[in-house]
């Protein structure tokens, strides 16, 4: 019978540190998985599994090439919409409002974030950002304020705002912030606000009772605070060794890093693909 697997991008399927950005390949940089993780998933999907994406990116920032190892839907925006395939079964975004009062809250604070949905990315870098600020942030259209940021995005539509760590001393000082929106960790350099409720571990629940048939059991491959919520959700949960203490305890099952091949490691390991997987 199948099972369902949700694999995290960043920080499982493809390595990243505060250098690189990407998985090492050689002397190049690569934002696709290595060449055995990807061969790990196009088996996986082969023998008849269910593989979703559950990552805190928009759908449009996703690399065509990892979509088409055969997952058939992915979770993004750190569980705000998920899908199979078209069909959308949540889709959580933030009202105008919201998006308005945060742009303000931001400029109050003088820090930067970036303002995500689904479809864009605008960055937001105020004015009022501290003499000799370095953005770390990929290259998106940028603006300096509520009005700008209007302008280039009309529709608003965006679902959450990602801030840096280097910053967190001010931003976690803010009252409208800590109140009104969850604090999550993503990794590397970044801090993400989304709404409360907005969960990978909620979205990962509405795609398998989506699915035609139950599967027989549920995995969820993750790294960081934002996939906590699958990591408890699923049947079993495998952490990346270079994840925080907080996620290995929460985890049932730790493998190798992204750096070194731990998504495919531990599906061999658990019997779904490779020679184990070819003797059933």
């Amino acid at each position: 019978m199948a099972s369902a697997f949700f694999f995290d991008v960043d920080g499982t399927l493809i390595y990243h540190d505060i250098e690189h950005h990407g998985t090492k390949v050689g002397d190049e940089i690569s934002t696709l998985p290595t060449e055995r993780v990807q061969d790990a998933i196009r088996e996986l999907v082969a023998r008849g599994h269910h593989a979703f994406l559950a990552t805190g990116r928009g759908k449009h920032s996703i690399e065509q090439d990892i979509l088409d190892l055969g997952f058939e839907g992915v979770i993004s925006m750190n569980g705000a919409k998920a899908q199979i395939g078209d069909r959308v079964l949540l889709d959580t975004r933030l009202a105008p409002k919201q998006v308005e009062d945060l742009a303000n809250e931001v400029e109050r604070l003088g820090i930067a974030a970036a303002f995500e949905g689904p479809d864009e990315s605008i960055l937001f870098l105020p004015r009022t950002l501290p003499a000799g600020f370095e953005n770390p942030f990929y290259e998106s259209p940028i603006a300096r304020d509520f009005a700008e940021l209007r302008a280039l995005a009309p529709d608003l539509n965006f679902t959450k705002i990602i801030t840096m760590h280097k910053q967190s001393d001010i931003y976690r000082k803010s009252r409208y912030l800590m109140d009104n929106y969850t604090l999550l960790d993503s990794g590397f350099v970044f801090h993400e606000f989304v709404l409360p409720g907005v969960d990978k571990g909620v979205a990962l629940r509405a795609i398998v009772d989506a699915l035609p048939e139950k599967p027989d059991a549920v995995y969820a491959f993750g790294d960081s605070e934002n996939d906590l919520g699958m990591i408890k959700a699923a049947d079993v949960g495998v952490v990346m060794g270079g994840a925080p203490g907080y996620m290995k305890e929460a985890a049932d099952l730790v493998c190798e890093g992204a750096d070194a091949n731990g998504v495919a490691l531990e599906l061999e390991r658990l019997g779904f693909i490779g020679a184990a997987a070819r003797e059933e």
